[in-house]
Parts: structure tokens; sequence; C-alpha cells
């Protein structure tokens, strides 16, 4: 079990939008929600420490039900 840093970017992957702490215990997670936004892993930026450093960006939210759900 380890604890690493997780940036997290904005739709266009340009911006930081946030940064969180997040324990690893067997596999990085494969999403991270904060407040209403989803964000999901993505490669970590040149240049960056990939051992201590996780990128996540912002996922496009969209209802996979057609909105037929209430």
């Amino acid at each position: 079990m380890r604890a690493a840093r997780a940036i997290l970017f904005g739709i266009d992957r340009r911006v930081i939008v946030g940064a969180v702490r997040v324990v690893i215990v067997d596999e990085a997670p494969l999403i991270i929600v904060l407040g209403h936004r989803a964000f999901l892993p993505m490669p970590v930026p040149p240049n960056w420490d990939a051992e201590s450093v996780l990128a996540y960006g912002e996922a496009i939210p969209f209802r996979a039900d057609e909105g037929l759900l209430e």
C-alpha cells in the first residue's frame, strides 16, 4: 500500500483543475469523482515523475440510457 498524488486535468487536458492524494493498494483507481465531476486515467505528461504522480483527465458526462431513467 502506498500513497500518490493524482493531478486532475480539465476537459481540454491542458489546465490543472485540482490535485488529490490517493491510496493505492493493488493498482491505481479507475475513476476519481470530485464533486459532480468524474476523472479517468490519462498518460502522465512528459518530464513528470510517473512513479509518484498519477494523471487523470475530466470525462465528458453522458447518459447511456438516452434520458429514459428518472
